[in-house]
């Protein structure tokens, strides 16, 4: 049997998940799917023209998709386990291939009809930009090439965004505020360093942004589920003043809602700068800057040199 595609992938993945009712790790996936489509060693053994195997490419994109669905959820890095929205999911939809059309649909029908509040409403310049959001079939697309390595590559970077966040989310919260210290050092901003276990009165981190250190930076780390409210942003701007700071950073795994970033300008505006990161602008920072990621392949798109062939003087 060939290699099943991700939309082949998707139901086996999410009924496999369901049949366990817990954490799953890739190795149970790849062993099931092994199984379920009867794939030989040739097959398995398959690779992209970037190297990696087929098998395992295929799957991660299948499961990204599942899990931006809310169809799945990351339990530890390489595990994932079925959400209540998953399980409704193959009540609802108990047949045929899970395409991306399926996806997008369902996304639409689940998402929030109320007026947002406080506590719900997402940033609308995170909102309104999120490449990949809707993803169609490929049979439903006419793209040239370059625009199909385009549109690859804008998947492969938001698929890593998606990936580094939900590693984020697993990792233990002393180890996340070391990865927030490192990234802030890789952006030039000084030596840093956490400051321990102990209570901290809202400091997770500091950063000297001169060798006598006398020119500080403090950070506020945070892995959290819902959006980040007021309260947290006021509590940030007292410890900055305790310690007599003028500078601070606040970075969380999720988003601000609208009433907190007014606060942190708020604050900014009587003096101590309050800059906050939110969970898609710290993965797109930790790419920028190689912190957590590796360079796999490297692909040279090259074009042809008109001017080499109708000016002899460039020969």
């Amino acid at each position: 049997m060939t290699m099943p595609s991700q939309s082949n992938m998707r139901r086996p993945i999410l009924e496999f998940a369901a049949s366990k009712g817990e954490s799953i790790s890739t190795w149970d996936i790849i062993a099931h799917l092994t199984e379920r489509f009867s794939l030989t060693d040739s097959e398995l053994q398959e690779r992209t023209a970037g190297g990696r195997k087929r098998l395992n490419n295929q799957l991660g994109f299948a499961r990204s998709s599942l899990m931006k669905a809310g169809l799945v959820s990351w339990t530890a890095p390489g595990r994932v386990k079925i959400t209540q929205q998953g399980i409704k999911f193959l009540e609802e939809n108990n047949e045929g291939h899970i395409t991306n059309a399926t996806l997008n649909r369902w996304r639409r029908e689940q998402a929030p009809q109320n007026s947002p509040d406080e506590n719900s409403l997402t940033e609308l310049a995170t909102a309104d930009v999120h490449p990949g959001a809707d993803t169609p079939d490929v049979d439903e697309v006419d793209t040239t090439p370059d625009e199909s390595i385009a549109t690859a590559y804008n998947e492969l970077r938001e698929k890593l965004v998606d990936d580094l966040l939900e590693s984020l989310k697993s990792v233990d919260p002393y180890l996340f505020e070391q990865i927030v210290v490192r990234l802030l050092e890789k952006m030039g901003y000084g030596e840093g360093d956490t400051v321990g276990r102990s209570s901290d009165g809202g400091i997770d981190g500091i950063i000297n942004q001169d060798p006598l250190g006398l020119e500080k930076v403090y950070v506020q780390a945070k892995r959290w589920e819902g959006n980040v409210g007021t309260g947290p942003i006021f509590s940030f701007g007292g410890s900055l003043g305790a310690q007599g700071a003028s500078k601070g950073v606040f970075i969380t795994t999720s988003s601000f809602s609208s009433n907190a970033r007014q606060i942190a300008q708020n604050i900014s505006a009587g003096g101590n700068l309050i800059r906050l990161i939110d969970g898609q602008e710290l993965a797109r920072l930790m790419i920028r800057h190689s912190v957590g990621v590796v360079i796999e392949t490297t692909y040279e798109i090259k074009k042809l040199d008109e001017n080499f062939f109708s000016n002899p003087d460039e020969i």
